[in-house]
């Protein structure tokens, strides 16, 4: 048997573009690759269908990968961005096995680095970027761009990994965890200030998914504690751990002011 804890990982010596057409090529091309992210989109993608309340709505999606939320997300138009070549051309082909809505535009995908992408034409009413901030380069301009592409009223629907507990998972020869060219790794806090340093109000921010078995994460996240008085205390006690931020992504819905 190998041990990939001794392979060397090729993939640190890559650019940002090439790492994530590796990465979407190897485990972006089925639709549900893991427990994990699936959670993660129908999560987010539930969080989006809500905030745009009626089947309509203008949704951009920044680091789209290969489109695992947009094909979950009600809108009337769609767009979606990622710097992986790769990973678009996956999105497109896998839209095109599905017959849009009566009243709704195909979903349209585009390869591009945010950093240098132009503003839409047209203001958009929901932005979306799920698990992608830590990855730019400067996320203080990635942020003001997004509040730059929302009308007046718009909202901004962002999920970023909890590194408290994000580093409180055991990794393992089957379990890597492997994150790409992270820039920087910023907290809820953190990201709060640059969500309003941007020109947004937050509306809500909470936490997803608790994980974790290191630490103080090893008792909370015990299976036998977890189930001790049963499915409802184990729910009960879910919900309770992703409202005290145990969760491993926290979720922010934050709102573009009205035009004076």
């Amino acid at each position: 048997m190998v041990d990939m804890n001794t392979v060397p990982d090729r993939s640190r010596d890559m650019d940002e573009k090439t790492w994530w057409d590796l990465w979407n090529t190897s485990y972006r091309t089925k639709e549900n690759n893991d427990p994990v992210s699936s959670e993660l989109f129908e999560r987010a993608s539930a969080v989006v269908n809500a905030v745009m309340q009626t089947d309509g709505g203008q949704i951009l999606e920044v680091a789209c990968g290969a489109g695992a939320l947009s094909r979950l997300l009600k809108y009337s138009s769609y767009h979606g961005l990622d710097i992986s070549p790769s990973a678009i051309e996956l999105a497109r082909q896998k839209a095109e096995g599905i017959q849009p809505l009566a009243g709704v535009s195909p979903p349209s995908y585009e390869a591009a680095d945010f950093h240098d992408w132009p503003l839409p034409s047209e203001p958009l009413d929901v932005v979306v970027c799920v698990d992608a901030i830590m990855c730019f380069r400067d996320q203080a301009l990635a942020l003001r761009k997004m509040e730059q592409c929302l009308r007046p009223g718009g909202r901004l629907v962002i999920t970023a990994i909890n590194p408290f507990v994000y580093n409180r998972i055991r990794r393992t020869s089957t379990t890597r965890l492997e994150s790409g060219p992270v820039s920087r790794w910023i907290s809820g806090r953190e990201l709060h200030a640059l969500i309003r340093a941007a020109g947004l109000t937050i509306e809500h921010s909470w936490t997803i998914m608790p994980r974790g078995n290191r630490g103080i994460l090893r008792v909370i996240n015990s299976p036998r504690l977890n189930r001790l008085f049963g499915p409802g205390f184990e729910a009960v006690l879910r919900r309770l751990k992703e409202r005290v931020g145990l969760g491993q992504y926290r979720v922010v819905i934050a709102r573009k002011g009205s035009a004076v």
